[in-house]
């Protein structure tokens, strides 16, 4: 059963992030702010109506009196001393003053404005009604199309996202599959003294098992088999593979390892002496110090030196790799063991790689309980430290 790929899913909440926020930012909207423009919007409806009222109070002569209904006032809105205003809606019903005959309803389009003065008579006028926008409505259509929409281009978003990615590692599983054999086979018709071939295909099949190891990440993976196991022989055997490109670019010299001294007595039977025990998976351990080797390399190598250091650091033994290189800013260190990352740098260099050495190294270490980290080597360059638990026989 596959586990939680939470780097997806963090790209995935990315990208939906905007639309919640949007979304939320509108519900907001909606509950603290449109009441109070749908209140204001009745204020100015009702301030209307009253200056017509005022007018009828100044002009009683320009209206025509009626007789109240049963329910009072009608809309009965507030006191304009003396007396009672208020408006009745279209087509509601109304009596003469003398109750003996009925003025039928309000028209359509015309709303009643009546007023009630000192003497408890009550006056009455037709005026146009005046149109009240329904804000609330318009607000809630509105953001519900724009909700829709934002939901719509998110989806297809996350969709273009997915396939993305999925087509990139469908490639990059199908480009490793291909390789595969034809390495293999070279690996058999190499001549035995031909060691800088071997060399070369052994880091060819091992960058194609980087890819493969890769493609696992997030997934369903072998647990890594702990033992008891010398990672200075480790080193040895993953520095093997670029000893001649490093002493290309060193005229003739070899990255210098250095261990600490107090690391000495660890190697007990049934380790030799001058090893260093950590309890880790050999291939895993192997493979995480090819990725530092191969990177640094590349990117580091060129513009300075490179150097290797083992200490102690409590319980742990610590794998150091120096480099004077170009370096890089906060930014690029905080992405470097991302997926499919590649420094600014890197891309305006033109050199190759796919992004994914240092992500898998970083799997690798932590699957064994170690930590693999970056910082920054004042005045210039990068150290890359890789942590293992000590084995003490």
């Amino acid at each position: 059963m596959k586990s939680v790929d939470w780097k997806l899913i963090r790209n995935v909440g990315s990208l939906c992030l905007p639309t919640a926020v949007v979304a939320l930012l509108g519900i907001h909207f909606l509950i603290e702010r449109v009441p109070d423009i749908i209140r204001n919007e009745r204020r100015r409806v009702q301030a209307e109506y009253r200056e017509k009222a005022l007018e009828l109070k100044a002009h009683p002569e320009a209206g025509f009196q009626i007789v109240r209904g049963k329910s009072g006032n009608w809309a009965k809105d507030r006191k304009m001393a003396p007396g009672y205003w208020g408006t009745v809606p279209e087509g509601s019903s109304l009596q003469r003053i003398d109750a003996s005959s009925s003025m039928g309803s309000v028209p359509k389009g015309k709303t009643l404005i009546w007023y009630v003065d000192e003497k408890d008579v009550c006056l009455a006028t037709f005026a146009d009604a005046i149109e009240e926008v329904d804000f609330c409505f318009i607000f809630w259509v509105c953001g519900s199309f724009v909700l829709v929409l934002l939901i719509g281009l998110t989806w297809m978003g996350v969709r273009y996202f997915v396939d993305y990615v999925k087509g990139r590692d469908d490639f990059l599983a199908a480009t490793a599959h291909d390789l595969t054999t034809p390495l293999v086979g070279m690996r058999y018709t190499i001549g035995r003294d031909d060691q800088e071939a071997k060399n070369l295909n052994e880091r060819m099949i091992r960058l194609v098992e980087n890819i493969k190891d890769f493609l696992k990440l997030g997934g369903q993976r072998p647990q890594p088999k702990l033992e008891t196991i010398d990672l200075i022989k480790c080193y040895n055997e993953a520095y093997s593979l670029f000893r001649e490109d490093y002493r290309d670019v060193f005229e003739g010299r070899d990255v210098v390892l250095s261990v600490e001294s107090s690391l000495q007595s660890l190697g007990t039977d049934p380790q030799p002496a001058g090893s260093v025990p950590v309890l880790a998976d050999e291939t895993m351990t192997v493979q995480i110090l090819w990725n530092l080797l191969g990177n640094d390399l590349k990117y580091a190598a060129p513009y300075g030196t490179v150097r290797a250091r083992i200490a102690m650091e409590g319980t742990r033994v610590v794998f150091e790799l120096i480099d004077e290189g170009k370096g890089m800013t906060p930014s690029e260190m905080r992405h470097v063991f991302d997926r499919y990352y590649r420094a600014k740098s890197v891309l305006e260099s033109g050199k190759g790689g796919f992004g994914i050495g240092l992500c898998t190294a970083r799997e690798f270490a932590e699957a064994m309980g170690g930590a693999l980290t970056v910082r920054a080597n004042h005045p210039q360059g990068c150290i890359f430290t890789f942590s293992l638990p000590v084995a003490i026989q």
